[in-house]
């Protein structure tokens, strides 16, 4: 072995593979620690360190190839000279530096998210600006810099000191070992690229443990190449034609039927209503509003008075589960009424686009349609997604200056939010427009930092002062909209985005997808209160049966206050980017990626699967294979888009 690595390329490779799995292994134990009350601790770990033994080394490959390349590169007096072991002492340290601040950047990830990196971080690379001032702002960012260049020192001082880079240094530099070497490394990163692959990751018991598996730099690269799964490709599917008439059959009812024969059109029709309402709807979607931040489920803390009162006088869901665990997920349900499909949401992908949208009825009508945001809705795509919607964009950045008043790195904060929106609302009315607005909030978001004097906790206190804050701002938003002439005609809808947490010992844990909506307007609607099992998807069709519309829609969701509604098994569709899930009454049901695909009894309140009768479990397992891969395909085909649609009566 001392002879086959004689070469500085293969020593400089090595000590660089070691010094990355070592590193690995490291950021496992630390999470594994941050974990130690979520994890099962069974023989199942050792398999959990296997396995991350595998995708370590599989990704110290890459992470060796640049010195592999350095010592090819490099000329040969310069490395066995002075100045070549001073070259390898800094650019050591700058790898051990990154390698460290990786670790300490997962162990956060993992703190807030329960999660390796993923989409997330992928996006939280994107749009670096907003990112790190909310990093500054969340956490002692000069003390924990400065303790990894720290460490980062110390730990190349020992490895110099110990004759490490002495021997990366020292080793042969003839040409032909050299360019063996390159070929070598460049043949066995093919064969790892060729060989291992995230979906190849064996399916664990607890969530956690299969997230403690992966490496984190793998998991990264992974998310950012996997922005979207092909679902024909990846998932369990039936005969398209067959997955497309099953499809038009679970999706009717006696108030929405078929616009056609065509097995391909899965547009249905609702119709029935003589008098139609122009009724103002503003619609403001709650950052990480999870429900047991609310009293209905019990919470003692009494962090949301406001909409603890409000939810007495409106039409109140009180069992809705959110389709996935981000904020364009959210929307993405509200405005496009689907199952959350495969991948990232469709907001931010290339073809969400021109789609048609819950802002399309409302445009017919000639309503002002506007998308407010506090921040900046490049973020993620949601200016380009609300613009190709037929929205004015109103994010932070068409704000004059005097409009925000107080500002974290997520944009103004949620009482300078409504304060636009109510200015709008009175432009709107005063030309006497009626308006459809969705507002989106930040204010319960990391750093959590809001205005003082407000509620009786202190700002940037943690997530439970941000959540009173936007509850009064919820209240404030309603009390300087009763002053206005608007109000009396005017629909609130207040729904949650996603839960605050996602992590989960299950699959997929839908105690953390529960969230509140309420549509508020005594006036206008009746207070209600909504008990059956039901999704996100099916918010704004019920606000399309309160107002009396009558209109052709390619919608998942139902309206729950129809006739028509009582008879309608209760589901919710659920998600996590690769693993998707129909929840009903009976159970839960989850397709993976390969094909694969399992069925369980599911406790609602606890979370927990236990077994489900076979029977039980195929039918849930192929009703839910209809609606996504039928959902997919509506996408993918181009169903969604303007111009493939009819005009909407």
């Amino acid at each position: 072995m001392r002879h086959f690595f004689r070469s500085v390329p293969a020593r400089l490779a090595l000590l660089a593979f070691g010094v990355f799995f070592a590193v690995s292994l490291l950021s496992r134990l630390v999470l594994l620690s941050a974990a130690r009350h979520e994890i099962t601790w069974d023989a199942s770990i050792l398999g959990v360190f296997a396995i991350g033994a595998w995708y370590d080394a599989a990704f110290g490959v890459f992470a060796a190839l640049p010195w592999l390349l350095l010592g090819v590169l490099a000329p040969r007096r310069f490395c066995n000279a002075r100045v070549g072991m001073l070259a390898v002492l800094g650019l050591m340290t700058v790898f051990v530096g990154t390698l460290i601040f990786i670790t300490t950047a997962e162990w956060f990830f993992w703190d807030e998210f329960g999660a390796r990196f993923n989409f997330i971080a992928v996006d939280y690379l994107l749009w670096t600006q907003e990112v790190l001032r909310n990093i500054y702002q969340s956490y002692p960012m000069v003390p924990i810099l400065a303790g990894i260049v720290a460490l980062a020192c110390s730990l190349v001082w020992l490895m110099r000191r110990a004759g490490w880079l002495a021997w990366a240094v020292g080793g042969s530099t003839c040409w032909h070992a050299r360019c063996a070497w390159a070929l070598a490394g460049g043949m066995l990163a093919a064969l790892v690229v060729g060989l291992v692959s995230q979906a190849s990751l064996p399916a664990f018991a607890n969530q956690y443990h299969g997230e403690l598996a992966k490496n984190g730099c793998w998991s990264f690269f992974a998310a950012a190449k996997q922005m979207e799964l092909d679902y024909e490709k990846w998932y369990l599917k039936l005969p398209r034609e067959q997955a497309l008439a099953e499809a038009r059959q679970l999706l009717a009812t006696p108030n929405e039927t078929a616009t056609s024969q065509a097995v391909g059109d899965l547009h249905r029709s609702i119709t029935g209503h003589p008098t139609e309402h122009r009724w103002n709807v503003i619609l403001v979607c709650m950052e990480s509003l999870s429900s047991d931040y609310m009293s209905y489920l019990g919470n003692p803390l009494g962090i949301t008075p406001n909409l603890d009162r409000l939810a007495t006088d409106s039409v109140f869901f009180d069992s809705l589960y959110a389709t996935g665990t981000r904020t364009v997920r959210g929307m993405e349900a509200l405005t496009l009424n689907l199952p959350p499909t495969p991948g990232q949401a469709i907001i931010y992908r290339p073809a969400g686009t021109h789609l048609v949208t819950t802002f399309t009825p409302f445009l017919e009508r000639g309503y002002d349609c506007a998308f407010f945001y506090g921040g900046d809705g490049r973020f993620d795509f949601m200016n380009r997604y609300f613009a190709t919607s037929g929205c004015r964009i109103m994010d932070v950045n068409a704000w004059a200056k005097p409009d925000v008043t107080f500002k974290t790195s997520w944009g103004a904060c949620d009482e300078d939010l409504f304060n636009k929106t109510i200015a709008e609302a009175d432009a709107a009315h005063a030309a006497g427009q009626p308006f459809h607005f969705f507002c989106m909030t930040t204010s319960n978001h990391r750093p959590y930092d809001f205005p003082a004097g407000r509620i009786d906790l202190p700002s940037h206190s943690g997530r439970d002062a941000a959540v009173k804050y936007s509850d009064w701002a919820v209240g404030n938003l309603l009390a300087e909209a009763r002053k206005r002439p608007w109000f009396k005609d005017t629909l609130f809808i207040f729904s949650a985005d996603h839960c605050a947490s996602s992590a989960g010992k299950t699959e997929i844990d839908v105690t953390k997808y529960r969230i509140p909506v309420l549509l508020y307007n005594p006036a206008l609607v009746p207070a209600k209160r909504l008990t059956a099992l039901c999704s996100q998807i099916d918010v704004m069709p019920t606000v399309f049966g309160l107002l009396n519309w009558n209109y052709d829609t390619l919608s998942y969701g139902h309206d729950l206050l129809a006739p028509s509604a009582a008879a309608l098994p209760g589901r919710a569709f659920v998600s996590n980017y690769q693993k998707i899930a129909l929840l009903r009454e009976a159970g839960i049901a989850i397709l993976k990626p390969n094909r694969e695909a399992s069925a369980f009894a599911c406790d609602r309140n606890s979370g927990g699967f236990s077994a489900l009768a076979p029977a039980a479990a195929a039918k849930l397992v192929h009703d839910t294979t209809v609606f996504y891969q039928s959902a997919s395909w509506l996408f993918s085909s181009g169903g969604l888009k303007m111009d493939a649609n009819q005009p909407v009566r």
